[in-house]
Formats: structure tokens, sequence, C-alpha cells
């Protein structure tokens, strides 16, 4: 028999695979402090099979190498990639090469640029999973306080992180250069879209567009609320709230209307080809380019 979501977990994050399949990052409040742990929910057409591990994943991602497969990760550096054959490790003794200076900070997000997981996170933290169980270390050159929140790519050769202090660096394929943003508030999302464009967003409703040494500032008054997350659908870009998900239109956002059963948590975006997922604690939403309807 197929399992029901308990309703007494917290929903960490998600990631739609495609329309009617996705994955769902979850925990126990009431043992988090006591016993690290992740519930993994494989969700099928409403149907929900369950596995989990020991230590506290928060973000995933996608990835199609080495293989077709889905990254999970903690902030301490434990990860677990799920394929044909399943992984598990630690970044800071699964990678190389050594840092000539050990960074040890938390690890904020893990997100897939041109098939391969990026994880990231305080004092500089940038690696690369590039075999099942070894992550390269690509840090070298960026600042240890530079506290990044989040990153994206067009590929390899062109990479970008953004962090607290409005501070936002690029990777050429060779090395990192700081690129002036218009903005000092914290940043924690970049979202490297098919329309050529680098969308970065933040604390107070912070939303910026550019590229490499242009950049401007989308001015809305929408919402002043940190926007936490960014994703791409139907050539469009969302943004999500803690309260709330927007569209893209033009200079402007505009509040996405879910209907009549709308969520009270919203948090991260996930986007296949043929469906967006809103992820929030206690709410999943997923569009499918005309309406929402509810996932939990």
């Amino acid at each position: 028999m197929a399992e029901k979501f308990p309703r007494s977990l917290l929903i960490r994050s998600g990631l739609v695979w495609r329309q009617g399949t996705g994955y769902i990052l979850a925990c126990d409040p009431r043992k988090e402090e006591e016993s690290p742990h992740v519930e993994i929910f494989l969700w099928q057409q409403g149907n929900l099979a369950r596995t989990w591990a020991e230590f506290n994943a928060h973000s995933l991602c996608r990835i199609s190498h080495p293989g077709k497969g889905l990254v999970y990760l903690s902030s301490e550096g434990f990860f677990g990639v799920n394929s044909q054959t399943n992984h598990a490790g630690n970044i800071f003794t699964d990678s190389a090469p050594p840092p000539p200076n050990p960074r040890y900070g938390s690890f904020r997000s893990v997100a897939e640029i041109d098939g391969k997981a990026y994880a990231v996170g305080l004092r500089g933290m940038v690696y690369r999973l590039d075999e099942w169980t070894r992550w390269t270390r690509i840090d070298d050159g960026l600042p240890e306080t530079f506290d990044i929140q989040a990153i994206h790519g067009f590929g390899e050769s062109d990479l970008y992180a953004v962090g607290f202090r409005g501070e936002c660096f690029r990777n050429d394929g060779r090395k990192w250069s700081m690129i002036e943003m218009p903005t000092n508030v914290n940043l924690t999302a970049v979202l490297c879209a098919p329309d050529g464009v680098v969308y970065v967003a933040g604390h107070n409703g912070v939303l910026i567009a550019g590229r490499e040494a242009r950049w401007s500032v989308i001015e809305h008054d929408e919402t002043d609320k940190h926007i936490w997350d960014l994703e791409w659908f139907g050539n469009t870009v969302y943004a999500s709230t803690m309260t709330g998900v927007y569209a893209l239109d033009g200079r402007r956002l505009r509040a996405v209307d879910f209907g009549p059963d709308a969520p009270t948590t919203t948090y991260q975006l996930s986007a296949a080809s043929d469906a967006l997922w809103s992820i929030g604690e206690k709410d999943i939403m997923a569009f499918d380019g005309t309406a929402w309807s509810r996932v939990l």
C-alpha cells in the first residue's frame, strides 16, 4: 500500500522530475536536534515511497553526470547520491585538491549546472561532483569572507555565485572575479536563464538582471519580502518568498493565482520541462502552465 505523507513532518525541500513525479525532503521536528535525519519521498501521481538518511539534508538537485541521479546535501557536508546504485559520503573528506588553508563552514545549497552538482557554502566554499563520491574543490581565488548562498551557471566556464552583503563572483572557467552589483543586501538566489540573462534576488524583494559587467535593478513594488528562490518555466522567471510566488512580466512582478486551494507556506521553486513546483514547509503546489494543483 502506498504511504501517506505524515502531516507532522516539515518539508525541507523538493524537486519536480517531470509532471506527476518528484522528490521531497522532510524531517520530524521533534527528533531533529537529537537525531539528525532526512525522510526522502518519491512522489508519483499521488503515491509515495519513502527512504531516509541519517543526516540533515536540506538541498537537492538532479544530475546527468557521472550518471543520472539525485544528489542531496546537508549543512555539515554529508551527501547522498541516489542512482542505479546509491552512494554517500562527506564533501570535506571526499574531495580534492586539499585547500591551502582548510575552510570549514556551513553548506547552503546544491545546484545542477550542465548536468553536474555544485555545492556552495559559507567561507567561499565551492565544490563540483565529478564522480559518484568525489567532489572537486573549485574555490581557489574566492575570499573566505564570501558567504555564498547560491550558485548557477550557463556551463562550467560561466558560473555565478551570490551571497551576503550584495556580493557576487563569476568564474569564466579559469578564475573567479568579483562583480559589482547595484545593491548591498544579502543575495539568496541566482538563475542563469535560457534567455541569456542572469537573474539575482535577495532580501527586501531585491531583483536584479544582467550578465558579466552589466546589471540593473528591476524596480517593482509587488513585494518587499525576502526572495529565496528563482526558477524558469514556460519562458517566464518565477520568484518565491515565504508568503507567495511571483511571475516576472516584463519589468514587473505579479503574484500568481493559486486558485481556491492556495498554500499557506511557500519558499522554494523547482522546474521541469512540463511542471513547476512551489515548495513550502507544509505545502507543495504544481503548475502545468495553465493551472495550479496541490501535491501536498
